[in-house]
Order: structure tokens, then C-alpha cells, then sequence
């Protein structure tokens, strides 16, 4: 009688070793697979292409979600969607201080424009060409009268 109970704690140990090799056999593979895509994934995350980083996660979460590189992937999706957003939250911030100056350069701007409308224009001014100086007036000496031609009383001849 002895033997009975020895034969069924043996067999229950034997199951339980052969749970383990079967969990070992069909787990470690799938560790492995997965902490590759991790290692990749990080590279991708070193190098800055943090789309495919967050594919390459995203596919380690669902294909092994079992594993620790599951829980590693998780972790650094939380990572990056944290980043991500306080990068955009420091770009928005940006955003709206540019948008507020630019809004009080055209506030600016208007009320110069409706100052300059609401002055009067100026009359125009006409500059009248002055007329010309009169000339100096240079006296000239009195005009000789010609002398009077001699007149011969013998005729030349033309030779």
C-alpha cells in the first residue's frame, strides 16, 4: 500500500516538470523574439524615429504581452506619449506668445491707421516759380553814324 501513494506523488511531480519544460520550451522563444524588437525599437528611439519606435512597441504589447518586454515596451510608450505631449504643450506655449504679439502689433498698427485718418490732410502747398530777376541794364555807348563816302572826283578804273 505503500506504493500507491508513491506512485501518485511521482507522477504529480513528473507533471509538474513536464509543465515547466513545456512552459520553458514555448516561452523562452517568445522572450527572446521580444526583447529583440525591444533592443531595435530603442534603437529607433536613440536615432529619433519615433513613429516606427512606437510601431515596433506597440507590436511587442500585443504579439508577447506575457513577457517583460511587454512590460518594458509599456513602459516606454508611457515614456514617449509623456514627451510628446509636453513637447507640444511647449510648442503651443510658443505659439500663443507669438500669436499674442503679433496680435499687439496689429492692434498697433490699427490705431495708427485710424489716427493718421482722423488727422486732416494737410493743404496742399503751392510753391510758385519765382519770376525771372530783370536783367541788369548795361548802357551801351551812343551809335556812330558811318562816315560819309568820300566821293571821288575821278573815276577809277578797274583794271
Amino acid at each position: 500500500m505503500k506504493v500507491r501513494p508513491l506512485l501518485l506523488f511521482t507522477s504529480i511531480v513528473s507533471s509538474i516538470l513536464g509543465a515547466i519544460v513545456v512552459y520553458l520550451i514555448l516561452s523562452v522563444p517568445n522572450d527572446l523574439k521580444a526583447d529583440s524588437l525591444l533592443k531595435n525599437a530603442r534603437a529607433e528611439l536613440a536615432t529619433g524615429r519615433n513613429d516606427k519606435a512606437r510601431q515596433s512597441l506597440s507590436t511587442i504589447v500585443a504579439q508577447y504581452p506575457r513577457t517583460d518586454a511587454a512590460a518594458a515596451a509599456t513602459v516606454a510608450l508611457v515614456t514617449l506619449a509623456d514627451s510628446e505631449r509636453m513637447k507640444l504643450e511647449r510648442d503651443l506655449g510658443t505659439l500663443r506668445r507669438e500669436n499674442q504679439q503679433q496680435t499687439k502689433l496689429i492692434s498697433d498698427l490699427q490705431q495708427s491707421v485710424v489716427q493718421i485718418k482722423a488727422t486732416p490732410s494737410p493743404a496742399p502747398v503751392v510753391i510758385e516759380k519765382p519770376a525771372p530777376a530783370p536783367k541788369p541794364a548795361v548802357k551801351k555807348p551812343p551809335a556812330k553814324k558811318p562816315a560819309p563816302k568820300k566821293r571821288t572826283t575821278t573815276r577809277r578804273r578797274r583794271g
